[in-house]
């Protein structure tokens, strides 16, 4: 599957915005938020962190539904024990860019969505996980591509993470390894 285009991605981008309810929490996530914070990546889809309860989770989905969002019931048979971590939506008009949502269910995440950054991405207004969280969860994730993109958001001269709260939660989630690897690859120390 090749890329998506800027401007698909733009206005399915608003699109999203535009269907989540107001009371439902959510932060931009993976590669669209790499981008935002230092290292341009194409990508395929679109991620949002959300919060994991039932109810929120319900009244999230229902939102959707009413904007022509469905659920990806083939994408879901084939990823039976991903329900509780992740759903994948499509729609109609954007059929290439699926939507994947993934519920906040760990302090870590949990933190993310308390600590997300109104930004303007491709035009549009909405909230980005913050680069520290960002990070956190890339480095969680494990990917190769994972790494890279935790270097290009280390390596940003334009940006200042938090070091104090990255190794804090480095700690507790038991990344203090790779965590400390990124910063060696990346050549700017602890």
């Amino acid at each position: 599957m090749s890329p998506a285009s800027h401007d698909s991605l733009a206005d399915y981008l608003h699109a999203i915005v535009a269907a989540l309810p107001p009371s439902s929490p959510y932060c931009l996530v993976g590669a669209l938020a790499v981008n935002a914070w230092g290292r341009l990546r194409a990508t395929n889809d679109i991620d949002l962190l959300v919060l994991a309860d039932v109810p929120a989770r319900t009244e999230l989905i229902d939102a959707l539904r009413a904007h022509e969002f469905r659920i990806d019931e083939t994408w879901l048979e084939h990823n039976p024990m991903a329900k509780d971590i992740v759903m994948r939506l499509t729609h109609r008009s954007y059929p290439t860019i699926p939507l994947d949502l993934l519920f906040a269910n760990d302090p870590q995440s949990q933190s993310a969505l308390a600590r997300r950054q109104a930004l303007q991405l491709l035009g549009v207004s909405l909230y980005v996980c913050s680069p520290e969280d960002l990070i956190l969860l890339k480095l969680k994730a494990g990917r190769p591509h994972d790494f890279e993109d935790v270097l290009g958001i280390i390596k940003n001269p334009h940006l200042r993470v938090d070091l104090d709260y990255l190794w804090s939660w480095a700690d507790r989630l038991g990344l203090q390894g790779e965590l400390s690897y990124v910063f060696q690859a990346a050549d700017t120390g602890r």
